[in-house]
């Protein structure tokens, strides 16, 4: 519908006023089609597709606008009811229930589903049924039916499953194609699709609905199976509502013509005959349509993850082979000259020199051994911490500051508090991983001075943060990116059940929380602060 935005709100006032003209009309036809399609004698509803309308446009309209729409919506109602000659009493009351109807289904779906509701799931059909086609119907139809001239029972009855008709039918469809409509338009071939389908109902509902004799046999029914599993297995939800809606028009207007199976047991038998086959057709090819969605939608994600699989494998080889040649490049350029110097030095020391020049070349080659070692344990650190396995991760992680600041120049404040000893071996190093990971993003990329790392302990876990005050970043386009930093802090993070929160912004800075929740028989160690 060209009303709606994807936001779910109305670009101007023009399009709520042509909605709410359009809520009236069909509302007031709503009405006005009653006694053709009503079933004779006394032209009985059997449906109602006014209130499931104005529910599905409310749904997807902005709440602003709710009031001239329901306004609008309810007046075409009284309105086309005053026509037919009804009573202002019955029309109050008449109204009071659609009114009820309509606030009950919108109020309550619009709460769970925080909006217009995707019924592309089991539980959200269930939630969606519950709601708007037995409680809605069932609770309106007690106001409704002392608008009504039968018996009270008997037009409660009649209220509810004509309402329950058109929420499992009408609404549906609206909501689906509102939301599926613009995606199913771009392929031509939708289209043939669509066209066969209601040609083949037509045809076979004539078939089943419009015969005569002989031809009324139940047993014509059958032929409607087929095109419904097509339209279930192919057009998803919005497949088996429209069909169901082709279906229900050519059940109601052969039994008001007096032909198909819904005839000969009286008006009141006939009804309801014609209600419970619609009703019970219906709820079994719309749970096979919504079953069918979400194994596509599974289908899809398992294509989805292989594909990020296979992308973040590729990556990771990648990030491998660039670690291996810096490790390569430093032993070679780093490392290996020095040795190469320090036995150039040693080999000096076989030329007759004096005691004091042995002397300055011995303290010089040690210098040169110690620093040697410095380095050999800096590259080794960064491939493996022995103090995160001998002192635990509060203290791994405080050296690992420390010499963080020291080496590349910039102000690490480190916080650790309430940090348990005898963490497991994973967490720690998932942790610690986490938090390298983190600390080299902020000095290599924000270009902050001013990196702010705290590790706190908790009866709930232990939550890590690294802040800077530096460029930022946009977090969904970094992921996007060929770096593995982020992905495999995520990854890290599942293995432990781990969460992590990226709060950044160009220019703002960056904040990562990370929580990792603690086993059970450490949780009350933490809590007491071990």
């Amino acid at each position: 519908m060209d009303g709606f935005a994807p936001s779910g709100k109305l670009a101007s006032p023009i399009p709520t006023t042509i909605l709410a003209c359009l809520a009236a009309m069909i509302c007031y036809y709503s009405v006005e089609v009653l006694p053709v399609l009503g079933l004779p004698p006394e032209h009985i509803e059997s449906f109602w597709p006014g209130t499931p309308f104005l529910v599905a446009v409310l749904l997807l309209a902005p709440r602003k606008s709710w009031p001239l729409l329901i306004g609008a919506g309810l007046a075409g109602i009284v309105v086309a009811g005053l026509r037919e000659g009804v009573t202002i009493t019955s029309e109050i009351w008449l109204n009071l229930g659609n009114l009820v109807e309509v606030l009950i289904a919108t109020l309550w779906i619009n709460r769970l589903f925080k909006g217009a509701p995707d019924l592309r799931s089991v539980n959200a059909l269930a939630t969606y049924g519950a709601v708007a086609v037995i409680i809605a119907p069932s609770v309106s139809a007690l106001a409704g039916a002392k608008g009504a001239y039968g018996g009270y029972w008997l037009e409660w009855r009649l209220w509810f499953f004509g309402d329950a008709l058109g929420f499992l039918t009408v609404t549906p469809a609206i909501l689906s194609w509102a939301r599926d409509g613009r995606t199913w338009a771009r392929d031509p071939r939708n289209y043939l699709e669509l066209t066969a389908l209601v040609t083949w109902l037509v045809l076979f509902g004539y078939l089943a609905f419009m015969g005569t004799g002989w031809r009324n046999s139940p047993a014509l029914l059958y032929l409607l199976v087929p095109p419904l599993l097509w339209a279930a297995l192919r057009l998803g939800l919005k497949g088996v509502s429209t069909s169901m809606l082709v279906i229900a028009f050519l059940a109601i207007w052969g039994a008001a013509h007096d032909r198909g199976p819904f005839t000969g047991q009286g008006p009141l038998n006939n009804v309801l005959s014609l209600q419970l086959f619609l009703f019970f057709a219906a709820i079994p090819f719309m749970v096979l349509a919504v079953l069918a969605e979400e194994e596509k939608q599974t289908r899809q994600q398992l294509i989805d993850e292989q594909a990020q699989l296979s992308t973040m494998s590729q990556r990771l080889i990648e990030a491998q082979e660039k670690e291996r040649a810096r490790i390569a490049r430093e032993l070679h350029d780093d490392i290996n000259q020095q040795v190469a110097l320090l036995a150039v030095r040693l080999d000096g020391l076989n030329v007759r020199v004096s005691a004091h020049e042995l002397k300055q070349e011995v303290v010089t080659a040690k210098k040169q051994v110690v620093g040697l070692g410095s380095d050999i344990q800096a590259l080794s650190h960064r491939l493996h911490s022995s103090k995160l396995e001998h002192l635990g991760l509060a203290s791994a992680a405080a050296g690992y500051c420390r010499e963080s600041s020291e080496l590349q120049k910039v102000t690490i404040d480190f916080q650790a508090e309430n940090i348990p000893s005898n963490l497991s071996p994973e967490i720690s190093l998932c942790l610690f991983r986490v938090l390298q990971e983190a600390v080299q993003n902020a000095i290599k990329h924000s270009g902050s001075q001013h990196v702010q790392v705290s590790l706190l302990g908790g009866a709930d876990g232990i939550k890590l943060t690294v802040q800077d005050s530096g460029i930022g970043f946009e977090p969904a386009e970094a992921i996007k990116g060929r770096g593995l930093g982020l992905t495999s802090m995520k990854e890290r993070l599942k293995l432990v059940d781990g969460q992590i929160s990226i709060d950044s912004k160009p220019q703002h800075g960056t904040t990562i929380q990370v929580r990792v929740p603690l086993p059970p028989e450490m949780k009350s160690a933490a809590a007491g602060g071990r």
